[in-house]
């Protein structure tokens, strides 16, 4: 009788036992995965921002990828002969350094082609003329645009678009400001159009004398005939 009730104690107990290896060896790989996927997230953050880059200008660093690759292989084939080895940190120990060390070195190589290729994608904001423009009648609220749609770009390409979808919409930011920049009216250089818009821009306007052949030209050109007021008085 208490022999088998011994032997009932200690099938319980093994049963015990092996669910807590059971529940150990879960918790183990839950934790190793939420590790693959935070390095899963870190080498995308790299190689999206370099696919990116790459497919508009050189990328000015070779990046060996080479190390990388054969600790996946490595990592593969330890796996495919202890599964449960999954469970062991030090498993995964090469392979997460060779991993972040390409990850780093590739954030930085893209950080490097972005700061090359950014003088030669944006586009020019002449803030001369678009100060002039702020001036001019009809031009006010498009040069606040370029002003505002500008200031955003920057603040987005400070540092390398982490995607293909991040670098369009700042190129889509570009386009705009390029389209509205060809909308702005010429700086005026010639004094008697500066002269004609200063008395245009005033309260009494701008005197019939003032309208002279140059002005009339410049105003055509622009296509700002019909925004200044002309007084025959």
């Amino acid at each position: 009788m208490i022999a088998d009730e011994c032997k009932k104690l200690r099938a319980q107990l093994e049963e015990v036992a092996k669910a807590e290896e059971r529940e150990n060896v879960v918790e183990h790989l839950e934790s190793r995965r939420t590790e693959l996927l935070e390095l899963r997230e870190f080498v995308l953050s790299a190689t999206s921002s370099l696919n990116a880059l790459a497919r508009r200008t050189e990328i000015v660093d070779n990046l060996d990828s080479s190390k990388s690759i054969q600790s996946v292989r490595n990592m593969r084939e330890a796996l495919r002969i202890d599964p449960l080895s999954m469970t062991k940190k030090q498993t995964l120990a090469g392979m997460t350094r060779a991993l972040n060390s390409f990850a780093n070195k590739g954030i930085a190589v893209a950080g490097a082609t972005w700061d090359q290729y950014l003088p030669k994608a944006q586009p020019s904001v002449d803030t001369v003329r678009l100060t002039k423009a702020e001036r001019l009648k009809g031009s006010v609220a498009i040069a606040s645009r370029i002003k505002d749609r500008a200031k955003y770009a920057r603040s987005l390409a400070q540092r390398p678009p982490a995607n293909e979808e991040k670098l369009r919409e700042i190129e889509t930011i570009w386009e705009d400001i390029r389209q509205m920049m060809s909308e702005l009216p010429d700086v005026a250089d010639d004094p008697k159009v500066q002269e004609f818009l200063e008395a245009a821009e005033s309260r009494s306007g701008a005197s019939i004398d003032l309208l002279t052949e140059e002005v009339r030209v410049w105003l055509h050109k622009n296509n700002v005939a019909a925004k200044y007021r002309i007084t025959t008085m």
